[in-house]
């Protein structure tokens, strides 16, 4: 049976970030707290036996792998899959000032009408990232994985097979951020099937439960 182990870090906070625009396939740089933040993985990640690292080919998701590597000889590797979901036209506008017409269309991933993404054109790219990456690693690899924040609270679905609802209410009665900056948290994939096995501030019996919980349809 083939085990691999996976850590996934969100980009460190980025200028957009603070100055809440939309930020997908576009780009900014880290802020010093984003510094913070990749720094704060690299410490807990510091023991982790790590044998190689996926990065989004984003330069925020670039810097903050190289930061949470510092010191540490981890082969790289950039992906395109692992980019954030394109917004099209949205990209760098001020989020505060259209979220009448964000707000749907982020819970239903449409962005296609827009020159951005589809559901199926991003669900196709991650798992596809996914697959080829898993099937890139040796039993008992550690993988390192940055990425973006809907990359993260989509993947629970697409990837890792959890109820999404179930995944947002569960954080939202931890009193957990949803897509924090840093660290998020590891799944496993165990001969092909990916599973979410760790989130911070939770134990791994109430990840567990999560799977046994299904608040929705998935």
């Amino acid at each position: 049976m083939k085990t691999v182990e996976f850590y996934y870090v969100r980009h460190g906070e980025t200028l957009f970030n603070v100055l809440d625009k939309m930020q997908g396939w576009c780009d900014s740089p880290l802020t010093e707290n984003g510094i913070k933040d990749a720094e704060r993985a690299h410490d807990i990640l510091k023991d982790i036996p790590l044998t190689k690292a996926y990065t989004s080919t984003s330069e925020r998701c670039r810097d903050t792998c190289a930061l949470v590597l510092e010191g540490r000889n981890v082969p790289v590797f950039e992906t395109k899959g692992l980019k954030e979901i394109n917004f099209g036209t949205f990209e760098a506008i001020q989020q505060s000032s259209h979220m009448d017409e964000i707000g749907p269309r982020r819970q239903a991933l449409h962005w296609e009408d827009v020159g951005g993404d589809s559901y199926e054109t991003f669900s196709t790219r991650i798992r596809n990232a996914f697959q080829k990456i898993n099937d890139e690693c040796e039993d008992g690899d550690h993988v390192l994985i940055v990425s973006h924040g809907a990359v993260w609270l989509w993947m629970q679905k697409i990837i890792l097979g959890l109820d999404m609802e179930t995944f947002r209410k569960t954080k939202e009665e931890k009193g957990l951020p949803m897509m924090p900056n840093g660290y998020n948290g590891t799944f496993v994939c165990e001969d092909g099937v990916f599973r979410l096995t760790g989130i911070p501030g939770m134990t791994k019996e109430e990840v567990a439960a999560m799977y046994e919980r299904n608040d929705g349809n998935e």
